[in-house]
């Protein structure tokens, strides 16, 4: 019975430990393309890294907390990216962000 309990609670820090590390990658994959697009310095990078890793983080909470209410979960996820946007502008400017949306209008992901 020991050995079961152990065996869970290892699986759950190690599933946690995996769902991290991916958002990690995933945010700094954004970061750094940000980053190359926009000509980031390192202090603004660093802030685009911070804003898009809790965007990640709140966006797995909404997830799990709305996976059995499509409805709500589409509307939080829509306050998130509203967030995100009001977040980058203040980080960066408004030139940079006209440029990044343009970019992501060039590559079909707007």
């Amino acid at each position: 019975m020991k050995k079961f309990i152990l065996l869970a609670l290892l699986t759950v820090f190690t599933s946690n430990a995996i769902a991290q590390d991916n958002l990690s990658k995933k945010t700094t994959k954004i970061t750094n393309e940000m980053a190359e697009v926009l000509s980031l310095s390192e202090e603004d990078k660093a802030k685009v890294y911070e804003i898009q890793l809790k965007r990640f983080q709140e966006v797995v909470s909404i997830r799990e907390q709305y996976k059995d209410d499509d409805q709500t979960r589409k509307l939080e996820l829509k306050k998130v990216y509203k967030r995100l946007f009001g977040k980058l502008k203040k980080a960066l400017d408004k030139d940079k962000m006209q440029q990044w949306r343009n970019y992501k209008r060039e590559i079909g992901r707007e």
